[in-house]
């Protein structure tokens, strides 16, 4: 793929048609954008996503409520009206087995107020998508160039940073390697065999079902999208914390220096407080653990030992009965038997009512109680019914001692962390050192305050974990009824085991893909580290999905291990290698490339990755990033360069030719895109 042209009508800073010629050599890769915080650099590095694929272009799943809203804010204001509509349009040409197509996307709103109103129109080639109903042009495009894989193909500090993040934490690094290891293909096509398998039941009569089925994954759906926005709350907010608490230890250094004993007081009276943070935090998360568990049970007593009661009179019952009939077959059995009745002085035809009669009295003797009534067993397997027991055993012994135990454990903790942030807030009246300790306590406060929210946001995911966890185990539930049942149809069998199958493809995928990265990783992150002497290897374990860096004297250390501007670099190696391995060459568009980067590492960037990173690469930069001496090393690399001008006065940004340190102007003719431009691509999308 190889993008042509880009064409942004009244959105975001940008007043009027502006449109922008993208097109690259193979010798010239790179097209430049420069511009000022504000200038407008991310709305058109978000542009490009949004109009390829629309809602779908925001990693976040969002509502189509939010995705008008997020749309609505980016209709261009200029003297204070805003504009009532906006378009992105992009032009770009796509190798199909050793042919090129042309297309040009355009996404259009017109806002009627309470409503915004989107339109979507493609062609290929001059000519719409004749082959193809409207309503699946959407669907067209995510095939042509799915959401999921183009994501690593936009870089911006965030995605980096996140990734970085990631690593260091370790926690998150495994989704997130999973989700960029583009698999959503298959996880598509999972998803797709079970609404199969849903539509097949119905067809068989199964339609109840099915709907119950299809609303629990409704339900399901809309309680992890709540989940995933929570979470992204949680990470803003933590990151607030990481800056407050950054500004706190500015303040107590100052203070150190500035209070003498004083400060030498607070410093172990705050080092007490983290203490109690910690053992406060790790009691809580005991006491989540234990409420996640039994405790539930713990609370109806009475109810578990009805439940156990009756599984245990169901059970007796039940051998009874068995015992009962195989006495009586067994007696059939003696009736029939002419040897042993020979044995007996009695008459031949008496051999019948004695048997009878023994049956009668052997009834009578395992009579059992009637069990008209519902019966609990048959819901449960014998495996489950001992697991009941156990767990009704633990919730009634064992828990509720625990569970005191760990609360005035924590009761006794936060009575000392009061007394502790008690004495921190009593500082002396000492006109030198009193304004510093006014502003600590007000970051302090401040900082409560993050922390109370982020308690309240965590309270709520757990909130959702249950319930999510319920609806997963009401439709696991649900499809076992399904596939128990006697009638399914043979199609309906088969595409159960497909799915089965598309699963344990979907495992063995994952461990190939792991294997290539390794491979890549290593060429990769040994092009842009500056130890590249120290390092010799990349290994990534695929049961554990851990990765470890191996030196030269064969030495490992954890990717986590690694500085802060090392995970920076190791995160863009990593997304460049995930990008390669995905066999699917498009352009890379990246926004603020060089972040909180050291120079060695910048120069790295600049000499090895811009130039290389693909046929095509679009660069959105400040000038403190691509500064004069690294515009300098890339000009012989660039095709165009743009200056996004910002004026305060109006709000609007004004696009020119030329970098910051460049005054040529380019004059390079944007492509007609017509039946008789197209050219033979270098590179396959297949």
């Amino acid at each position: 793929m190889k993008l042509n042209r880009l064409v942004i009508t009244d959105y975001g800073p940008y007043n009027g048609t502006n449109e922008l010629n993208l097109s690259t050599t193979n010798d010239k890769p790179i097209v430049l954008f420069g511009g000022m915080n504000g200038a407008g650099k991310t709305t058109l590095f978000n542009a490009i996503q949004i109009c390829l694929h629309g809602r779908s272009a925001f990693a976040e799943r969002i509502s189509r409520q939010e995705y008008h809203s997020r749309i609505r804010s980016k209709l261009h204001t200029s003297n204070g009206k805003k504009a009532d509509e906006a378009s992105i349009k992009l032009a770009f040409e796509y190798g199909n087995l050793g042919d090129t197509e042309e297309y040009v996307v355009e996404r259009s709103w017109r806002n009627r107020g309470k409503s915004l109103e989107e339109s979507l129109d493609i062609m290929r080639n001059g000519s719409e998508l004749t082959d193809l109903r409207e309503d699946n042009w959407e669907d067209f495009l995510k095939e042509l160039i799915p959401p999921g894989i183009s994501q690593l193909f936009f870089f911006d500090g965030e995605k980096v940073q996140e990734l970085a993040s990631a690593i260091e934490e370790g926690n998150d690094f495994e989704e997130a390697l999973l989700s960029l290891l583009g698999l959503d293909l298959v996880e598509r096509l999972d998803a797709d065999l079970s609404i199969y398998l849903s539509s097949k039941l119905d067809e068989s009569g199964h339609e109840e079902i099915a709907e119950e089925i299809e609303s629990l994954r409704h339900k399901k759906a809309d309680l992890e999208a709540e989940y995933d926005q929570l979470e992204e709350k949680i990470e803003r907010k933590r990151r607030e914390m990481d800056e407050i608490t950054e500004r706190i230890e500015k303040k107590e250094t100052k203070l150190a220096q500035e209070g003498g004993a004083f400060a030498k007081e607070r410093n172990s009276l705050k080092q007490r407080r983290d203490e109690l943070d910690e053992e406060i935090e790790d009691l809580e998360e005991q006491i989540r653990e234990v409420g996640r568990s039994t405790y539930p049970f713990a609370l109806v007593p009475g109810l578990c030992q009805e439940v156990v009661d009756q599984l245990r009179t169901e059970q007796k019952a039940k051998t009874e009965a068995a015992a009962k009939a195989r006495v009586i077959d067994e007696l059939d059995d003696l009736a029939t038997d002419d040897e042993l009745w020979t044995d007996f002085d009695l008459p031949e035809e008496q051999a019948p009512d004695i048997v009878q009669r023994l049956q009668f009295e052997l009834a009578e003797k395992f009579e059992t109680d009637d069990d008209s009534g519902p019966r609990l067993s048959k819901d449960f397997s014998d495996r489950q019914q001992d697991q009941m027991h156990r767990l009704v055993d633990n919730a009634l012994n064992d828990v509720p001692e625990k569970l005191q135990q760990l609360t005035e454990r924590l009761e006794q903790l936060n009575r000392e962390r009061q007394d502790t942030v008690q004495q921190l807030q009593r500082a002396p009246e000492q006109s030198v050192i009193s304004p510093i300790l006014e502003d600590i306590n007000e970051l302090n406060q401040e900082q409560g305050k993050l922390q109370n929210k982020i308690e309240q946001h965590v309270d709520r995911l757990e909130t959702l974990e249950t319930k999510i966890s319920q609806l997963e185990s009401d439709l696991e539930k649900k499809e076992d009824q399904l596939e128990n049942l006697e009638d399914l149809s043979e199609r309906a069998e088969l595409a159960g085991r497909t799915r089965k199958a598309v699963q344990d493809y979907q495992e063995a995928l994952v461990r190939k893909k792991l294997q290539r990265l390794e491979s890549v990783l290593t060429d990769r992150y040994l092009q842009l580290t500056n130890k590249n002497e120290l390092y010799d290897n990349i290994i990534v374990d695929p049961d554990e999905l851990t990765i470890e860096i191996e030196t030269v004297n064969g030495n490992r250390k954890d990717q986590s291990e690694l500085s802060a501007g090392e995970r920076q670099i190791f995160a863009t190696a990593m997304l460049w290698a995930l990008a390669e391995i995905s066999d699917r060459p498009l352009p890379f568009i990246i926004d603020t490339p060089l972040g909180r980067l050291d120079k060695e590492h910048r120069s790295n960037l600049v000499d090895q990755f811009f130039p290389a990173a693909s046929h095509q690469v679009l660069l959105f930069s400040t000038d403190t990033e691509i500064t004069e001496d690294y515009y300098e090393r890339i000009s012989d690399d660039i095709a165009h360069e743009y200056h996004l001008q910002h004026g305060s006065y109006n709000g609007q940004t004004e696009i020119e030719s030329g970098y910051f340190w460049s005054d040529q102007a380019d004059e390079t003719e944007t492509p007609e895109l017509g039946e008789n431009s197209q050219t033979q691509l270098p590179f396959n999308n297949e």
